[in-house]
């Protein structure tokens, strides 16, 4: 996979995210099994909105061809992905949120796996 696809796949990812935390932040407690809560459904809006100018970044540099750029994107995906998920994983260990996190925790751990063979690559 090229890195500007995955970019782009990224950014459209993130986007997705931002407009779902906004939009139904409940829908993302019921599948991570939490309870409903006025300060969850505050923090999850919150949260979306840090995925909006993140989208942005990975669509306007997708096309970038300059090599520091694209290893600059490569490695903050890296570790987002990755930092991510463990948080993900942590708070199902403590019982916290239910499997349903594991839904994100796949797609996670997809898009920092295809990061990391691209970060070899580049």
């Amino acid at each position: 996979m090229s890195n500007t696809l995955l970019f782009r796949l990224s950014a459209y990812l993130f986007f997705a995210l931002c407009a779902g935390l906004l939009l139904a932040p409940g829908l993302f407690g019921t599948i991570f099994g939490l309870d409903p809560s006025t300060g969850a459904e505050v923090m999850a809006r919150r949260a979306g909105l840090l995925f909006a100018p993140l989208g942005l970044l990975y669509l306007q540099l997708a096309d970038m061809d300059h090599p520091k750029v694209q290893r600059a994107l490569l490695s903050a995906g890296v570790v987002f992905l990755i930092t991510i998920a463990m948080l993900g994983l942590t708070e199902w260990a403590l019982g916290r949120v239910g499997p349903g996190i594991l839904v994100a925790v796949i797609t996670e751990v997809l898009f920092a796996a295809l990061y990391l063979k691209a970060l070899r690559h580049a």
